[in-house]
């Protein structure tokens, strides 16, 4: 019942970072009463279906010092958790609660070394952060890693996938649907039933992505036909789920200057993943998926062609457990945490 347990204020921008945390919430919820925030009116509706993982939804205060104080009072959390980069001025210093800051790194700047302060405890994700974290002064850092490596394996959708080889591409932006379309054309005169699914990061593209791939058989994830080679993914939530049907991957935010997206999802399967040269916001995910022998970055069309020709026809194998390596960075981020909570 609520009245047994401790209230924690967790906070997450949007669906991916709400899916990192998803792990850990689930856990959480057994001893503590979630009062889940976001900042992205997009992921309202992800959110909503996902109760089972929170026990009340609100979309983050206005951060000013009465919003969030008047918030907090409302709520009376045990401790605030913060995930990744939302570093939210007044909600840091005018809130009471202890704070915690998961899935930590560092970029620099003035603002990062003031805000950084205001968490009682600061869950790095890489030695070289924490050792920033420290030089500002900040009261106790671990490290555990990239909470992205946590991830559970989704659930399988209903999704009625042709037995053929099938590359699917993730979060792309603007320009990359271009290529791809370039890569498609070529790779189809080769494998004559091979099926592409592109998932735009913004579904809002979702007409603008199938109209550009308009000379196949094209259609959107929420048609529900089944006769497709060109599949637009228009929902949300749903790409972790799809990548466990590819043949070989594409990550995109990568040939824009985005920085990249979350390259371990389609490897958490075993798929090889291909990736252009932007991927500074994910350098520990390239690092990680090219230890493991699934990690590809290409340069051009060309090359993407290329690559994934070779991939289609001698697809490789990871050298290490991918799940079994999720499992210990799982392990490493709620020992912690409850150890933490254990003392307030």
């Amino acid at each position: 019942m609520e009245s047994e347990k401790g209230r924690l204020w967790v906070h997450t921008a949007s669906v991916g970072e709400f899916n990192t945390l998803k792990p850990l919430l689930g856990e959480l919820k057994k001893d503590f009463y979630i009062v889940l925030t976001y900042f992205s009116f997009r992921a309202k509706a992800y959110l909503v279906s996902q109760k089972a993982y929170y026990d009340e939804l609100y979309r983050l205060p206005i951060d000013t010092p009465f919003h969030v104080r008047s918030f907090e009072k409302k709520v009376k959390p045990k401790a605030i958790l913060i995930m990744e980069r939302e570093l939210w001025p007044f909600l840091l210093t005018f809130t009471r609660a202890p704070k915690v800051w998961i899935n930590a790194y560092a970029k620099g700047g003035l603002l990062e070394r003031l805000l950084s302060k205001s968490f009682d405890l600061i869950m790095a994700r890489t030695q070289e952060d924490a050792e920033r974290f420290k030089s500002y002064g900040s009261a106790k850092v671990v490290v555990c890693g990239n909470l992205k490596l946590s991830l559970q394996e989704p659930p399988p959708l209903e999704l009625k996938v042709p037995e053929s080889l099938l590359i699917v591409a993730g979060s792309t932006h603007p320009g990359e649907e271009e290529l791809l379309l370039y890569a498609y054309r070529e790779l189809r005169k080769e494998f004559k039933d091979l099926r592409l699914i592109v998932a735009p990061r913004h579904i809002s593209r979702s007409q603008e992505v199938l109209r550009l791939f308009g000379e196949f058989k094209s259609i959107l994830r929420t048609s529900q036909k089944e006769d497709w080679e060109v599949m637009v993914l228009d929902t949300l939530g749903e790409l972790f789920s799809v990548y466990r049907y590819a043949s070989v991957a594409f990550v995109g935010g990568t040939f824009v200057r985005v920085g990249g997206h979350n390259l371990l999802e389609p490897a958490y399967f075993s798929k090889p993943v291909l990736y252009g040269p932007y991927t500074q916001k994910v350098k520990d995910l390239k690092d990680f998926v090219e230890s493991v022998g699934l990690g590809f970055e290409v340069g051009s069309s060309k090359e993407l062609t290329d690559r994934l020709r070779e991939l289609l026809k001698n697809p490789p194998k990871a050298t290490i457990d991918i799940k079994g390596y999720a499992s210990k960075v799982r392990t490493c981020y709620l020992e912690n945490l409850k150890e933490f909570l254990g003392t307030l």
